[in-house]
């Protein structure tokens, strides 16, 4: 059923992909927006850990009413659209969808497959008139499609390189993009982690007439520690939102990880589950699987198998040899079947060029392993969703 109504919509929308500007879905919610004028709106923006952050801080306002937006979705598309009490149901949503369309139609709107998402994702909120309206943004942020809302709290874990044809290839380029999410008036509660961006912010902040809170000045953890920051940063917004002050102490230390995120699935065989799909965040996670196995005697994995959606080449060589130089197990590179994957005679030959194992057929190189091993898949979001389907039939 999922399947069919994908393909529904990519045969209305098109695929996912990039199209900036506001005027189309500002017109398609120019009639939506007075019912969230009571509803505190919380954006979220940044490169990595934007989803992340999402996601624990609704796990805070669990006994609130509140609405949430992620994207993409990486294996039910009914991930993208959440509230207090958890996934819309595949049939709500399936309905919302053929009425948003039907609206569409009638007012001609032009709509991209992300933008018509959102759409039916604010139509399903406003009907609840929620306390509070949880917005990751897809890409940037200045001109996604969630700035047609005024936020009142812009949280931003993190800035790095990522989608540089469109972000720009500075980093104070790419943070100007992602602040265009702050208006005057409102408050940012940030966890970067350089000085020079934390400076830029602070001049942008004071320029608009904005507040700020700058997390390392709080609570200072190593950068490779990004659940723990996340946690952190989905922490203060909930004690903003609840009117008291942050303090270290607000915050838990036992950490439990996310789908995708550390996932741990177990069966005749043990698969952990991280998502890291670009070189800052590939740099990232080393560290912090190295941080946990000091003076390791074997390897910490039987094997590393790993994916990559489309990427410059530059960047998959540069993730592919982080991997090499880590130690933290054998590794296998492999492709799978999704629009935004990278592309398989790329990823052979880069993979025999640095000398690492790639698999065409990533099913039938599980089902001829050994038992009792384990293993970490990581690469594209995209991916992991694809193989944890795989694993959980071969147990």
């Amino acid at each position: 059923m999922q399947d069919d109504l994908l393909s529904w919509l990519l045969t209305h929308y098109g695929q996912e992909q990039m199209r900036p500007g506001l005027d189309r879905i500002g017109l398609a919610l120019r009639d939506l927006l007075a019912n969230f004028k009571h509803t505190k709106i919380i954006t979220i923006a940044g490169t990595n850990g934007k989803g992340e952050t999402t996601l624990r801080l609704s796990r805070h306002l669990n006994d609130k009413k509140h609405f949430v937006w992620t994207s993409p979705h990486i294996e039910r598309i009914t991930e993208r659209f959440r509230n207090q009490d958890g996934e819309i149901s595949f049939d709500e949503l399936k309905k919302l969808i053929h009425e948003c369309h039907e609206r569409v139609l009638e007012n001609k709107w032009e709509l991209s497959f992300y933008e018509f998402l959102f759409l039916v994702f604010c139509t399903w909120a406003a009907k609840s008139q929620p306390e509070f309206l949880l917005l990751e943004v897809g890409l940037g942020g200045r001109l996604d499609a969630v700035n047609v809302f005024d936020a009142d709290l812009v949280l931003l874990p993190s800035i790095s390189r990522d989608h540089q044809e469109i972000l720009g290839r500075r980093y104070d380029q790419i943070l100007l993009e992602k602040l265009g999410v702050l208006r005057p008036g409102a408050t940012l509660i940030h966890f970067l982690h350089s000085e020079y961006l934390i400076e830029r912010t602070e001049d942008f902040v004071t320029s608009i007439g904005a507040n700020v809170k700058t997390l390392k000045r709080i609570i200072p953890l190593p950068d490779y520690e990004f659940s723990l920051r996340n946690e952190a940063l989905a922490t203060a917004a909930f004690c903003f939102l609840s009117r008291k002050e942050f303090s270290p102490g607000e915050m838990s230390r036992n950490v439990t990880f996310l789908e995708h995120r550390g996932e741990v699935l177990k069966g005749e065989s043990e698969w952990i589950f991280f998502g890291s799909h670009n070189v800052d965040g590939m740099r990232k996670l080393i560290q912090f699987l190295l941080s946990g196995t000091y003076n390791f005697s074997r390897p910490p994995y039987d094997e590393i198998i790993v994916a990559f959606s489309k990427r410059n080449l530059q960047d998959l060589i540069a993730m592919m040899r982080m991997l090499k130089t880590s130690s933290l197990g054998k590794i296998t590179v492999t492709v799978f079947d999704h629009p935004k994957a990278a592309s398989a005679l790329d990823m052979e030959r880069l993979s025999k060029e640095e000398g690492l194992d790639f698999v065409h057929d990533i099913e039938d190189h599980v089902q001829g392993r050994n038992k009792n091993q384990r293993t970490l898949v990581t690469g594209s979001y995209y991916f992991l969703g694809y193989f944890k389907s795989l694993c959980s039939r071969q147990g």
